[in-house]
């Protein structure tokens, strides 16, 4: 699967990079607001974004409206910090950070292209 990660903290990108590649996912990191939003318009083919709480929550909310603006056919994962915070973006699916590798590679298995439907 095609995964690419949006966020501003590049230790955290860098992280889930190996934690996804070692399940067998071809991943592209990208940890600037502007290399984020550069990528995106670019249009970088992916099956599963997935957008940090790190980024601001106005570049989470440009990026996924151009990813539904263009029709895009790979789905949204926002990863939340914390249980209780209400993220003001509307994602396909949201994992919380805290929960592990286990819980992001569980949600992106159910998000993917080959989840059922």
């Amino acid at each position: 699967m095609k995964i690419l990660i949006l966020t501003t903290d590049p230790e955290l990108a860098l992280l889930r990079q190996h934690v996804l590649q070692s399940a067998g996912h071809e991943v592209v990191a990208i940890s600037s607001e502007r290399e984020v939003l550069e990528a995106v318009e670019k249009e970088l083919p992916f099956d599963v974004a997935l957008i940090c709480h790190h980024l601001p929550d106005a570049t989470a909310r440009k990026i996924i409206r151009i990813f539904r603006d263009e029709k895009r056919e790979g789905k949204v994962i926002y990863i939340a910090h914390i249980y209780g915070e209400w993220p003001e973006v509307e994602a396909d699916r949201y994992v919380v950070g805290a929960d592990g590798p286990e819980a992001l590679l569980r949600v992106i298995a159910e998000t993917g292209p080959n989840a059922a439907a």
